[in-house]
């Protein structure tokens, strides 16, 4: 990148000229200014990196000009150079944003070496910036795509909770997007600046999760040879995610009940009682009612939990969607991968439509980028979908006539095995898409 450098100070001075003609030298590109107003037009319309400024320029108050110089460009790194130093110039300098503040005359290899270290915290600054856009783009409402009612419902929600304290329950299939929501909620929220941690309930057996989620002291079992923090001691202030919070057992409920209580808790083995300002954010995609009532699941923990439900919908209640996703993930696989996919045909995405995507949203997008990457031209063709759409024959899931002669029984028995046969025998998604609780499926199946 060409280092484009700004030096402002009154013409004629001979240190100066051998600043700027040495820089010239070291191929640095230079901007010169003799007044602090030329220096405001030049620092609108050049790219300038960096900026080397006389302290002592005429009618000039050193804070309302570092203030006007960051007001214009918030990145630009300034260097103050005088010959009459003192050290109450150079504190106000370096209290005001200026970058650093040296005596003329400067040795040459000093002060390339000061403008690259204030080139590098430039770029430091500009990543952070960029980090920051792309946080919020990638979390921003608009980027939960959807037009379709059920999300537009469930992008309502968001908009309205993400600005509160309110612990918030997600719960839909694997794959329909619930993580996505839970950081949309965060990225939205006064605590978008604070870590979010994930911890996922259903990845570690009780023991190791406890020391996860809390912590552990050092010597608290056998192999904890160092002291652990936690994932909640590192969400402080923040937002912890409980992704399949279903999972967790009777005891981890119990102590996790606690600490939404009573904001604290205690690392594996130790006595130190840690006090923490968390936001929590919980997931599943079991049905909580069902282990309630099974015994599975505290009903104290569920309603602490359960302030306000968000519930995402499957991928097959919202095929107008369907288009719009695809459209999304090509454009960021063309970011990602550079792949040069400028869309899908007609007959594709006809094959697209048809398909019930048992592996939701995620389902839909390997299968988008599966295409991409073998598709030799610049649309996405039938051809070139996954084998798995090939094969499929289009499928009608909403629909299925019951002959007639069969009776109440025997239609609620049909019923229940084209649900089971379109969910792959996952009773906990067929009960759902029943309306019926899992252990009430359980019952029926079992009865017919």
């Amino acid at each position: 990148m060409q280092t484009n450098i700004l030096t402002i100070s009154e013409e004629g001075k001979p240190e100066w000229e051998k600043i700027i003609n040495y820089l010239k030298k070291k191929k640095m590109y230079i901007h010169t200014a003799s007044t602090v107003n030329e220096a405001y037009k030049k620092l609108k319309s050049e790219p300038v990196n960096i900026i080397l400024s006389d302290y002592h320029l005429p009618n000039i108050k050193i804070p309302t000009f570092l203030n006007k110089i960051k007001t214009i460009k918030p990145d630009v790194e300034l260097i103050f150079l005088s010959d009459n130093v003192t050290l109450t110039n150079a504190i106000d300098a370096m209290r005001g944003g200026a970058y650093d503040f040296y005596e003329i005359p400067v040795k040459p290899r000093l002060l390339t070496t000061v403008i690259e270290k204030a080139i590098e915290k430039q770029s430091l600054f500009l990543e952070k910036i960029e980090l920051e856009k792309k946080i919020n783009t990638m979390f921003d409402f608009e980027n939960i795509v959807g037009r379709s009612k059920p999300m537009q419902y469930v992008i309502n929600l968001i908009s309205s909770v993400a600005p509160k304290n309110a612990s918030v329950l997600i719960t839909g299939e694997t794959g329909s997007g619930k993580e996505m929501v839970a950081k949309a909620i965060h990225y939205n929220s006064p605590r978008a600046s604070k870590p979010f941690i994930t911890v996922n309930c259903g990845a570690f057996n009780e023991g190791v999760l406890e020391s996860e989620i809390f912590g552990h002291e050092k010597g608290s079992f056998t192999g904890a040879i160092t002291k652990r923090i936690g994932r909640f001691e590192l969400a402080n202030e923040g937002t912890i995610f409980l992704d399949e919070i279903g999972d967790l057992s009777l005891s981890t409920q119990i102590k996790l009940l606690r600490v939404l209580q009573e904001k604290e808790f205690e690392r594996v083995g130790g006595n130190e009682t840690i006090k923490v300002n968390i936001r929590v954010l919980a997931a599943t995609n079991q049905d909580l009612k069902d282990l309630m009532e099974e015994k599975k699941f505290r009903k104290d923990l569920y309603y602490r939990l359960n302030i306000v439900h968000i519930e995402v919908p499957h991928l097959r209640e919202r095929k107008d969607d369907i288009p719009l996703l695809v459209s999304s993930f090509i454009s960021k696989f063309n970011e990602e991968k550079g792949y040069k996919i400028k869309g899908i045909n007609k007959d594709a995405m006809q094959m697209l439509l048809n398909y019930i995507w048992p592996g939701n949203v995620r389902e839909l997008e390997n299968a988008v980028e599966a295409a991409m990457a073998i598709a030799p031209r610049d649309v996405i063709e039938a051809k070139y979908l996954p084998s798995f759409l090939l094969l499929a024959q289009p499928q009608h899931a909403d629909f299925y006539q019951i002959p007639q002669h069969f009776t109440l029984q025997e239609a609620e028995n049909e019923i229940i095995n084209f649900t089971l046969e379109k969910t792959n025998g996952n009773k906990s998604k067929a009960a759902r898409l029943l309306g019926i609780g899992l252990r009430t499926l359980q019952r029926k199946v079992n009865e017919g």
